[in-house]
């Protein structure tokens, strides 16, 4: 009894066969007479609506000079073929069928935005999905390189905005309406960047003159802690080492040779660097620009550093103009400098020798009253250059710290 009912049940269960899904293949290709150069519209004059899906699956490279992004991601396209309708109780229950794409009519979609060879999407060895409905479903896996414009002024603090756009080459939008569909716009869990974090992403649909395109965006943020340790640093430290040179006495003989000692170092770690900065003659960063600047002040200390040595063996006959002398008492007042007639680096210079035994009371000989040298003008030379070498260099790096902080 038991196996009589399985018999029964088995004869009433629909199974389908290869026979039907051969059977169903040449009853859409032959029997209907499918012309796949005709839009698969019953009524012309309404526009296929074409759904455009996008899953990110990895971002291959970025590439600043040439403004470009190099993407790989899988495009989802659904759009119903009303010619490509049947019965699926006719066809064992085979409510769907596989096809490959240059079978059957599908939308010329390109990438509007692309940066490589103009081809067709797709190749002959992928398939396509119709379902009984008519709903045609395709999976597109490809690389894209699209255009992107690039701004690297807040190098490496930067964010980019670049988009994928896709457009039906030869349709218009009275022809074919591309829109988002369900999923929309997706990013991989797994993707990584070494370099770059997607911060946010989007898709939009809109037309541009009689063209539909739909656009999916991206907003990257460069990682800029392999800058901050490989470049902004070692800058950091180099600035400090040449504003040392002002504090080497000019006796000590290696006073230029450090500085240059300095510049060279600076001078082998910017060609270091420069191939990591990116170059782009349309936008330069401000961290160029302030490494110029550091490098420029490198220069002006090896000529600040010459000068002050031509000075410091200059023989005390050359006369020191008042001015300078001034200057030279100023930094004193500034340094905090005890001046007294038994000062061992001044000796006592007073402008008018005189002569006491010991009992007699020394009187504390003014500022005035010392008589100023070249070795003197020099320290007083190194002073005010470190003190402001000090402060611009902090001035301009507290203003490229604002204008970064500023966008």
């Amino acid at each position: 009894m038991a196996a009589c009912l399985l018999l029964l049940l088995c004869d009433c269960v629909s199974a389908q066969t290869g026979k039907d899904v051969s059977n169903l293949y040449d009853y859409l290709f032959s029997t209907l007479n499918y012309n796949k150069e005709i839009r698969p519209a019953i009524y012309q004059n309404i526009s296929t609506q074409v759904e455009v899906d996008l899953l990110l699956s990895g971002l291959h490279h970025i590439d600043e000079t040439r403004q470009q992004m190099t993407s790989v991601g899988v495009l989802t396209v659904r759009w119903k073929d009303e010619f490509l309708t049947w019965d699926p109780s006719l066809f064992g229950g085979a409510n769907f069928i596989d096809v490959p794409q240059g079978k059957i009519w599908k939308p010329d979609l390109q990438v509007r935005n692309g940066f490589a060879d103009f081809s067709q999407m797709g190749g002959d060895f992928m398939f396509l999905k119709i379902y009984h409905t008519g709903e045609v479903v395709w999976f597109l896996h490809k690389v894209f390189h699209t255009k992107c414009k690039m701004n690297v002024t807040f190098f490496p603090f930067d964010r980019q905005n670049c988009s994928l756009q896709i457009i039906s080459w030869s349709n218009d939008v009275s022809s074919v309406n591309i829109t988002g569909g369900g999923d929309g716009f997706r990013i991989d869990a797994d993707l990584h960047h070494g370099h770059w974090k997607i911060s946010t992403y989007s898709f939009s649909a809109f037309m541009d003159l009689n063209d539909s395109v739909i656009s999916f965006s991206i907003t990257l943020d460069r990682k800029p802690k392999i800058y901050i340790l490989n470049i902004l640093i070692p800058v950091c430290f180099l600035v400090v080492l040449s504003l040392l040179t002002f504090l080497l006495p000019n006796d000590c003989g290696e006073k230029v040779s450090y500085s240059i000692t300095v510049l060279l170092s600076m001078s082998i770690f910017l060609t270091v660097v420069a191939s990591m900065l990116p170059t782009n003659s349309d936008s330069i960063s401000y961290l160029e620009i302030y490494i110029i600047a550091v490098l420029s002040v490198g220069v002006l200390i090896i000529v600040l550093s010459t000068a002050s040595l031509r000075l410091h063996y200059r023989t005390d006959k050359r006369k020191i103009p008042d001015w300078v002398q001034r200057l030279t008492r100023l930094s004193w007042t500034l340094r905090c400098q005890h001046i007294d007639g038994y000062n061992a680096q001044y000796n006592y210079r007073t402008k008018t020798r005189e002569h006491f035994d010991d009992k007699q009371e020394r009187k504390e000989p003014q500022k005035s009253d010392i008589v100023v040298r070249w070795t003197d003008v020099t320290s007083a030379l190194d002073f005010y250059m470190f003190w402001l070498f000090l402060t611009a260099i902090t001035a301009l790096s507290l203003a490229v710290t604002w204008l970064y902080f500023s966008q």
